[in-house]
């Protein structure tokens, strides 16, 4: 080993416990600086829920009158929301599809109550759990029912299942023992 080296490495010896010391703090503090900056850049992953956020889907209505509502065509209104709107409802809502819990996005006012396709009124519905599509499908066909029949409002309805379906659906769906007209 020549005098060169020998120094280097006497005095990395001697300095080894305060380059330690020092890396670890400033590499810290880098990897803050790093991950905060890049928490702030990119849009946090919301969690999915029952309910829609009301900021952003406050829900969209078209014009239509409920003898046209209750028609029999238009029980066949073409609902269907194309792949780019869905992805934009995910941007939205600030979620990545392959890392989320099972989605759809649904109309938060359905079609069949004059729920428009606009992205106002779309939003990530879950698949599963306790609140999921399959209870909101049967809500909005109680309402419609409700609604055709005259027992309800129109803008009653579309308000209600906007602002809390889950409220809702507790309203509309419960089945007190012996009444038949609670059904769907």
């Amino acid at each position: 080993m020549n005098n060169v080296s020998l120094a280097i490495k006497t005095d990395l010896g001697v300095l080894r416990p305060h380059m330690k010391r020092y890396f670890s703090t400033q590499s810290l503090s880098f990897v803050l600086i790093i991950g905060f900056s890049v928490l702030l850049q990119a849009p946090a992953q919301i969690k999915p829920s029952h309910l829609p956020n009301l900021k952003l889907t406050p829900g969209g209505t078209v014009k239509v009158k409920k003898d046209d509502l209750c028609g029999s065509w238009y029980e066949t209104a073409d609902g269907s929301i194309s792949i780019s709107v869905k992805r934009k409802v995910f941007d939205l809502y600030g979620i990545r599809t392959e890392q989320s819990a099972p989605l759809n996005i649904d109309h938060l006012i359905p079609v069949g109550l004059g729920g428009s396709n606009s992205i106002e009124n779309l939003w990530p519905q879950p698949l599963s759990g306790e609140w999921n599509y399959s209870q909101k499908n049967r809500l909005e066909r109680r309402l419609r029912k409700l609604v055709c029949k005259g027992e309800l409002d129109l803008e009653k309805a579309q308000q209600e299942i906007s602002s809390d379906w889950v409220s809702a659906y507790k309203k509309y769906m419960a089945k007190p023992a012996g009444d038949p007209s609670k059904r769907d």
